[in-house]
């Protein structure tokens, strides 16, 4: 009886134990990388900058690479209406004042870290989130860019580093 409890109990805390020390892992199909390569927007937008859109968006708002100055490329949020490009605005920046050339690459990987690295492999601006439980990366509506577990609560957000514009929802924390 007494070796019964005791097996009982060593597998319980193991299995404990284990459930402890496991780290979520992105699936596959979350995971992404993009390169900063192709053509330029032909539009002038502000800061009279050009720019690359990226795949990640939810409108109003996109991610995109832009430019001020010819190979130092801004990780940045746009929002603004499609059909008026004139009025987009740059409202979010992830690698401010630390610019990063052509080719550069911006990743979500199965660690759950988000990361934005030169071509040479510079980490230029990462979310600092590899191995903490992430399981998803979200664009929502309101232009938060947002890093999930596995119970949907948010692990890193970009509301959390504002830059220079204030969105709707975006708490200033003391």
């Amino acid at each position: 009886m007494d070796s019964t409890k005791i097996s009982v109990f060593t597998f319980i805390f193991l299995s404990f134990s284990a459930s402890m020390f496991a780290q979520a892992v992105v699936p596959q199909n979350e995971t992404f990388t993009i390169v900063n390569e192709g053509e330029i927007g032909p539009f002038i937008v502000e800061y009279d900058g050009s720019y690359r859109a990226l795949s990640v968006f939810n409108a109003p708002f996109q991610l995109a690479f832009y430019n001020t100055t010819p190979n130092a490329y801004t990780l940045a949020l746009r929002m603004g209406l499609t059909r008026s490009e004139s009025l987009f605005r740059w409202v979010w920046e992830a690698n401010r004042g630390n610019p990063v050339g052509e080719n550069a690459t911006f990743s979500f990987g199965t660690d759950g870290n988000l990361v934005l690295a030169d071509a040479d492999g510079r980490i230029a601006w990462q979310t600092n989130t590899a191995n903490k439980g992430v399981v998803a990366f979200r664009l929502l509506s309101n232009g938060n860019m947002v890093l999930l577990d596995s119970k949907g609560k948010f692990v890193w957000q970009s509301f959390d580093h504002p830059t220079d514009t204030l969105l709707v929802g975006l708490v200033f924390k003391t």
